[in-house]
Formats: C-alpha cells, structure tokens, sequence
C-alpha cells in the first residue's frame, strides 16, 4: 500500500503573528501573537502618537488664538463700534477649525487611553479662552510620559531577553 509522508508544515511570520501553514489534518491550525503590546516596535508606537500629537498641538493653538481674538478683538469693536465683520469672518473660521480641532482631540485622548471625562473636558477646552493652550501642555506632558514609559518598558523586556 502507498504512504504518503506528510507535508512538512511551513511558518509565515508577518510582524504581529505567526500563522502556521500546510497540513491540518488531525491538527489544530495555530495562530499566535508573536508581540505583546510592550514589545511592539517602539519607533512605529512613538511616531503614531508623536503625529497625534502634533495635530493636535497645531489645532488647539490655532483654536485658541481664533477664540482669543474672536472674544477679545472682535465681540469688543462689534459691541462698541457696531461693527461685525471681524466676528463673522473670525467666527466662521473658529467654528470650522473646532470641528478639525474635536477630531484631532479625540483621536489623541483614544490613543492615550484618557477616561471619559478628561475626554470631554479636552474636547471642551476648545470653547473657553486659553483653555485649549493649557490642555496641550498638560496632554503634551502626559504623552512624553507615556513615551518614556513605552522606551522604559521595550528597553526593560529587551534586556531581560539577551
């Protein structure tokens, strides 16, 4: 009788799983993750929340200095000198980079994993003057220590591997 020998199994590793290919027959197909979240690569991590940072940092500052003009430049000479136009043409643009500036807010706080309600007060910030200004500072901060805490652990699970 004719035996056939079985198919040597081949592995294909893509950067976050191995997949095991070839003869399943009697055997359970395993997929594994290969990569724990603080051994993902440490660059490709950094630079996804330093370009969220980045947008936002650009667009809370933008907000900011829109709102600050709009409320201490433009409601002032509408009310005095009746005259609208700074309020209408700064008004409209504040509106339009807020809506840019709640996108850009809540894919940063997703990404640093904030609760709800620093979430909200975040996406807040852009509706009082110079509020905007201090919660970049403070999500700046708490990114470079969720940045530091990222190298702290790769280098730490790194070390204990060699």
């Amino acid at each position: 009788m004719y035996h056939r020998a079985p198919k040597k199994s081949r592995v294909a590793a893509c950067p976050a799983r191995v997949i095991l290919h070839g003869s399943t027959r009697g055997k359970k197909i395993a997929q594994v993750n290969a990569r724990t979240p603080s051994q993902a690569p440490d660059n490709k991590l950094r630079a996804v929340l330093h370009g969220a940072l980045v947008r936002y940092r650009v667009m809370a500052y933008t907000t900011a200095v829109l709102l600050i003009v709009l409320v201490f430049v433009g409601i002032p000479l509408q009310v005095a000198a009746s005259s609208p136009q700074v309020v209408n043409v700064v008004g409209t643009i504040h509106g339009f980079c807020y809506i840019v500036y709640l996108f850009t807010a809540f894919d940063l706080t997703r990404k640093l994993h904030l609760r709800l309600g620093r979430m909200v007060l975040v996406l807040l910030a852009g509706t009082v003057p110079f509020c905007a200004i201090v919660a970049e500072r403070l999500l700046t901060r708490m990114c470079e220590r969720s940045a530091a805490e990222m190298s702290h652990l790769t280098l730490g699970s790194s070390s204990r591997r060699g």
